[in-house]
């Protein structure tokens, strides 16, 4: 293989990375927040209106911290595994609350 083929390779391997990282930190953290904020509206034990007060202001933390860890992590997979992971944990939790009846 040629070194300008290498290049080539290289630098396509890197757009790919940075691409995931963005939809990452923009979709997938999107996702993850949305449903930690649904969580904590519906589980912490004030009432609703101030739980869902709460839970959004602290959705406004979430988010950065989400984004800026996107490109801090060295892995563009791993980063990736740990939002779909928080992503089934939150909404398997949002989950039970709605089957369970709970608050609204």
């Amino acid at each position: 293989m040629s070194a300008a083929a290498a290049k080539h390779n290289g630098g396509h391997r890197q757009s790919l990375a940075l691409s995931a990282r963005i939809v990452a930190a923009t979709l997938g953290n999107y996702v993850v927040t949305s449903l930690a904020t649904g969580l904590l509206a519906r589980t912490w034990p004030i009432a609703p209106a101030q739980a869902t007060m709460a839970s959004t202001l602290l959705a406004f933390v979430i988010f950065p911290v989400i984004a800026l860890t996107a490109f801090a992590v060295r892995s563009p997979w791993k980063l990736w595994a740990g939002l779909i992971a928080a992503a089934v944990l939150l909404g398997g939790g949002l989950w039970l609350s709605l089957a369970s009846g709970g608050r609204l």
